[in-house]
């Protein structure tokens, strides 16, 4: 297998060379006649058109995995060999062993570049690297551990009698628990399910378990492979007893699917307490409005609160943190105010982490004033900012192009003896490489979510190779990577087109004993779609559906943009019927993946029925369905509609593409239209469209052939200023990249 980062192992499709600027043919295509165009199209030929291009580029775009890499001045073999030499002299300098003593070079020593030594890595490192007691700890992270340890003893005091004496069999387990309940060892907890399941298999035995034994027994698989169908059978055990209306023993399932990204399970899941009479509790609310936060749903956050305060469940200043948070999500710092103020008229004092949360929403809708009002306002109250408050700060200034306000602010943090920690770096747009050099400058350690931050900061920006020396440092410092770091690198390589290591990635999560979520799961079937592998698609959905989660709008969207061009109607028909089944309502990325399959297969009456499917569910057009209809339209021949969705889109208030405006313009000049393809040109200096080199050349092709002279020596002058503009950026940016 080829593992290193060349420009053989990048493979960029025939359909996908405009990602990384090749587009030979779409260069040419203004001056074929429409119906050449309709043809093209039609027949599937291998030169691809400018229309065909953009319904492609919007499919991409309306993906969330993987995404195409950017485009780039520099060609891939050139950026890749450049980037080659970076790695092999950052090698020669790093001569760190890892935890069994072997060397990074050895590790590296059959690729560059392979994610695939990530796995070995993981592989060699057993499970008292990962003990929790570690040095490389972070204090903070140990208070907090030890926190979390006590709310769980409060807890398993109301769901425990000691009174009760027990069978010697049930005692072992409970001693045995009492042994390794702080191991981070997986074996460890299978050997601690494999005992309670020789009890729960005993009617006798199984009667006599009180809750808590359920509860610890629940909590042993959080952790591990298959979690869900586990805990859906350790409640099958709690439906044979008299705890089967404890909500607190179902609360552990709710917070698996949660952590899973399956939030549809979490609603069935809910549906069935309630029909069964499990009564609410207010932990219970809790968990439905953190599936609002992540569902970014404030109307049914809304609902809930109101339904907390009808059934008289109390309300606790944890409640309003989570509507807050629930604002911040959604944008919303009017309402995460009106809640704010609610605080103190009912009672609750509004500690740092509710002013933070306030802070968000307007950190969020971009509103500079606010942030800076709700800072004062925690001065003048006498609460002390915290690294979060700093970085929502520093993240806002940076956003408003005030870095030098936030490099300061940053200084003065720093006089009083506050280090920034990676988050507040990371607000001030340092890159991954300078926050991790600065955390290690400042003596700052590094958590396992700052490594994912860095490593997921390193992915958006292309650089592969840093993400695997982030991973490999994780390792070094015993931190065990997560979901989350499996599922990034997992991204990584779907980005880079390497779908086989992607699948290894995958692998080797399972190997080491963790859940992929329904991201995970979402990313591997794009990736599978991405090289037209549909039915291995499916298996894989197969498998997430046995694993016990279900498809979430990601996965759908991942579906849908992935087999624009490589399924036929039905397909996508039976993908909409399915999200219907599963009462997942789509947004406009789903929407503009189906007008965008189905304007490529010249089905434009289906593209009108999409069009009231959308109206109907409430979505609204974005700048990219405009974008699809016009090109659709345009694909099709019809160049009547593709004006009249032009100009609804300039009512709505949006710009076109430059691409959507030189494919207009082609097509008015094939069709004899010289006036309209000026008019247009001007529109394109009036709304400050961005011109290329294919706006002039269309533009002064049809001077040439209309005879408008006095319009080309206009265009003509600013065409040269144009290209003059564009050699000195050229030669900036070469400068750049020799420094």
């Amino acid at each position: 297998m080829d593992a290193g980062l060349d420009a053989s192992s990048l493979k960029v499709s025939e359909n996908a060379k405009f990602y990384v600027g090749h587009e030979p043919e779409a260069e040419k295509c203004y001056r074929t006649p429409a119906k050449t165009l309709r043809q093209a199209c039609i027949l599937r030929q291998p030169a691809m058109t400018m229309h065909r291009t953009l319904l492609r580029h919007v499919a991409a775009k309306s993906m969330s995995l993987p995404r195409p890499m950017k485009a780039s001045n520099t060609c891939i073999a050139c950026a890749n060999e450049i980037s080659l030499q970076r790695f092999s002299s950052t090698l020669k300098r790093h001569n760190r062993p890892l935890p069994n003593q072997m060397s990074l070079t050895s590790r590296y020593q059959s690729s560059k570049f392979s994610t695939s030594t990530i796995c070995q890595a993981i592989s060699t490192l057993n499970m008292n690297d990962f003990d929790d007691d570690s040095d490389f700890v972070p204090t903070k992270h140990k208070k907090q551990t030890a926190t979390k340890q006590a709310t769980l003893e409060e807890e398993s005091s109301a769901f425990f009698d000691p009174s009760i004496s027990a069978p010697e069999q049930i005692q072992q387990y409970r001693d045995y628990h009492e042994k390794i309940r702080y191991s981070n060892d997986p074996n460890d907890h299978e050997c601690f399910l494999r005992m309670y399941r020789s009890i729960a298999d005993d009617p006798t035995l199984l009667s006599q378990l009180q809750p808590k034994d359920f509860m610890t027994a629940l909590n042993s698989t959080r952790d591990l492979l298959h979690v869900i169908p586990r805990m859906q059978r350790i409640l099958q055990d709690v439906a044979k007893t008299s705890h089967r209306h404890i909500p607190e023993i179902y609360h552990i399932l709710l917070k698996a699917y949660t952590k899973l990204s399956d939030f549809r399970n979490s609603m069935i899941l809910l549906e069935r307490m309630e029909k069964s009479g499990i009564v609410f509790n207010h932990f219970t609310y809790h968990i439905m409005l953190s599936i609002c936060k992540h569902e970014r749903s404030l109307g049914r956050a809304r609902q809930l609160l109101e339904e907390m305060r009808d059934r008289k469940v109390p309300v606790t200043g944890s409640t309003y943190l989570l509507m807050l948070s629930v604002c911040a999500a959604c944008k919303n710092p009017r309402m995460a105010r009106e809640f704010f103020d609610e605080m103190p008229l009912i009672g609750l004092e509004a500690d740092v982490s509710h002013y933070n949360a306030l802070m968000n929403s307007y950190v969020h809708a971009k509103d500079l004033e606010g942030a800076q009002r709700v800072y004062r306002d925690m001065r003048e109250e006498g609460i002390v900012p915290d690294s979060y408050t700093y970085a929502a700060l520093c993240k806002i200034l940076t956003a408003k192009h005030r870095t030098s306000e936030a490099v300061a602010m940053v200084e003065r943090m720093q006089k009083k003896g506050l280090k920034p920690n990676a988050r507040i770096l990371m607000a001030l747009k340092l890159t991954p490489q300078e926050v991790q050099a600065t955390c290690e400058k400042n003596g700052v350690e590094l958590s396992l979510s700052d490594y994912n931050m860095l490593i997921s900061a390193s992915l958006r920006q292309n650089k592969f190779q840093h993400m695997q020396e982030l991973v490999m440092t994780m390792t070094e410092k015993g931190l065990r990577p997560d979901a989350i770091t499996f599922t990034v690198m997992v991204d990584a390589n779907l980005k880079m087109g390497k779908y086989a290591e992607a699948k290894e990635i995958f692998r080797a999560m399972e190997l080491a004993n963790i859940q992929p979520d329904v991201v995970a799961y979402s990313a591997l079937i794009s990736g599978a779609l991405s090289q037209s592998k549909v039915l291995e698609s499916l298996e894989i959905l197969k498998t997430m559906l046995s694993d016990g989660l279900l498809p979430n709008l990601l996965t759908f969207n991942s579906l849908l943009s992935s087999s624009v061009g490589e399924i036929d109607i039905n397909g996508f028909k039976m993908i909409r019927e399915t999200m219907d089944a599963l009462r997942i309502r789509p947004d406009q990325r789903s929407f503009n993946a189906l007008l965008s399959a189905y304007a490529l297969q010249g089905d434009m009456d289906q593209v009108m029925h999409t069009l009231q499917d959308m109206k109907r569910s409430r979505v609204a057009p974005d700048a990219l369905t405009y974008s699809i209809l016009i090109s659709g339209f345009l694909q099709n021949g019809d160049l009547r509609y593709s004006m009249e969705w032009y100009y609804k889109m300039l009512e709505s208030g949006m710009a076109p593409a430059t691409l959507v405006v030189n494919n207009l313009m082609a097509a008015l000049h094939g069709s004899g239209e010289g006036q309209k393809v000026l008019l247009m040109w001007q529109e394109m200096g009036r709304r400050n469209i961005r011109k290329n080199e294919q706006s002039y050349e269309i533009a002064l092709e049809a001077c040439e052939k209309y005879d408008l002279q006095d319009a080309r020596r206009d265009i003509e002058e600013e065409f040269k200023d144009f290209l003059a503009k564009q050699s000195i950026i050229e030669e900036l940016m070469a400068a750049k990249q020799q420094k």
